[in-house]
């Protein structure tokens, strides 16, 4: 049975990821600080007995290094990797504090580099591979956000970059970049709005398809670059946006 390691798997795109990989059939640990809707989701999927859990800060190299032992002690090894935690900053870069910019690199690209160290033996290992949840704005920037894109720039680059440097170990690495998907933190976001009704059809119309990707659709195209049907895919930075990028 093939095992992988979540991170930001409580809510939105990563409890979609873990439900993706759990349906499949593969063994999965869960991470993420948010430790009661972590639980919520692995019970809904059916426990400790196919998703394990495990609550601590990504941008620690040490919660990295216990989520692929999790892995390897309870599955038997590590076939993929999937590093989904992620924040958001909607400022303009004269109101980001140097703090803000800290914890965006923290948790957005530094926990990208632990997840690697911490997993790189294992999938050497196994063949297996490693994804990168990026975003469009890794491809293309946006407006009033401008750190955000930096980072987001940052993990599309650094998955090609080790796509190239691990390949003669067997090991796969690929991003895949949503576009505007259908999460709680987007709700809370448009509930915020004046008018969230307009808000929500602004967000839906930005994408050529005309509406929001739903969880499921990312973590199908993360499934399928995990799987060996990807096998010879590897330095892709995939964009699961309804045509947004295209144009």
């Amino acid at each position: 049975m093939s095992s992988v390691v979540v991170t930001g798997a409580a809510k939105g795109i990563g409890a979609g990821i873990v439900e993706a990989f759990a349906g499949a059939g593969w063994s999965v640990v869960a991470v993420d600080r948010d430790r009661a809707p972590l639980e919520q989701t692995a019970s809904r999927l059916g426990g400790t007995k196919q998703v394990v859990t495990l609550a601590g800060d990504v941008a620690d190299r040490a919660t990295n290094d216990a989520a692929v032992k999790l892995a390897i002690d309870r599955f038997g090894g590590l076939d993929a990797a999937v590093g989904n935690a992620g924040v958001t900053l909607p400022k303009l870069i004269d109101e980001t504090t140097p703090d803000e910019f800290d914890r965006l690199f923290a948790i957005n690209v530094k926990a990208l580099m632990y997840l690697a160290q911490a997993a790189h033996t294992a999938l050497a290992k196994s063949r297996g591979s490693l994804i990168v949840i990026a975003s469009k704005t890794g491809l293309v920037a946006q407006r009033n956000s401008p750190i955000y894109v930096a980072t987001k720039g940052a993990a599309v680059q650094l998955a090609r970059a080790l796509a190239l440097d691990w390949a003669p170990e067997g090991i796969r690495v690929n991003a895949v970049c949503p576009g505007i998907v259908d999460t709680p933190m987007l709700k809370q976001f448009i509930d915020a709005m004046q008018d969230p009704a307009a808000s929500r059809r602004e967000h839906e119309q930005a994408q050529p398809l005309g509406r929001l990707a739903t969880a499921a659709e990312v973590a199908s195209a993360v499934l399928f670059l995990a799987s060996p049907a990807a096998g010879f895919i590897t330095g892709v930075a995939l964009p699961v946006d309804g045509g947004f990028t295209a144009q």
